[in-house]
């Protein structure tokens, strides 16, 4: 299975859309650019996600993909995927729940960040990193290897505010930062903290 070392394109934004792809192992960030060409990250893809699947067939991407991590990625054909949409509707089923539930959170993160201050955004964007990151064992704490910049295209704000967030969270004792990674110490701590947008937790 096609090795994507970390920092590589899967597939870009503008480029035609040759098929999905499915993430078997692995963290992909999905970013699109605004009229600057500023790159902002959409959502963040990990194991089970799936990957170019809102323009299937002979259309251009409309976002791009790039890896965070070294990670495993098997490619589909538009052929394939059309022979097994028809064949398989179980699959169809599936790529629609898949494909709507992806919406939704978007639409909800979306929404919260325009209505939240910079501190509950940065936190909001730790939980939903955490999540992407996070593996069933740890429970209650996760670590985190993204830099300054990463979070703050998932957040829609600068470095800088994201620096004097973490530093304000370390204070407190609700994150500790060791080098490169950020390593959140009580998630449920941070949720209570925008306790009252508990609707997009689950985000």
């Amino acid at each position: 299975m096609p090795v994507y070392p970390k920092g590589q394109n899967i597939f870009m934004e503008g480029s035609l859309v040759m098929g999905a792809y499915f993430v078997l192992k692995g963290k992909v960030k999905i970013i699109s650019s605004n009229l600057n060409g500023k790159a902002q990250t959409v959502r963040l893809a990990k194991e089970g996600h799936i990957l170019g699947h809102t323009a299937i067939g002979p259309e251009k991407y409309c976002v791009g993909a790039v890896t965070l991590e070294d990670s495993e990625i098997c490619f589909v054909d538009n052929q394939t995927l059309q022979e097994a949409f028809l064949e398989n509707p179980k699959f169809t089923f599936e790529v629609m729940q898949f494909y709507s539930k992806e919406l939704r959170k978007s639409e909800i993160r979306t929404k919260c960040f325009a209505m939240m201050n910079n501190e509950e955004k940065v936190i909001l964007g730790l939980l939903y990193i955490a999540d992407t990151y996070m593996k069933e064992v740890e429970a209650n704490f996760v670590t985190i290897n993204l830099n300054r910049q990463e979070i703050a295209q998932i957040i829609g704000t600068n470095p800088e505010q994201v620096s004097r967030v973490l530093t304000s969270l370390k204070k407190d004792r609700l994150i500790d930062l060791k080098e490169r990674a950020i390593i959140v110490k009580d998630i449920t701590a941070l949720k209570e903290l925008i306790s009252q947008y508990c609707f997009a937790l689950e985000c």
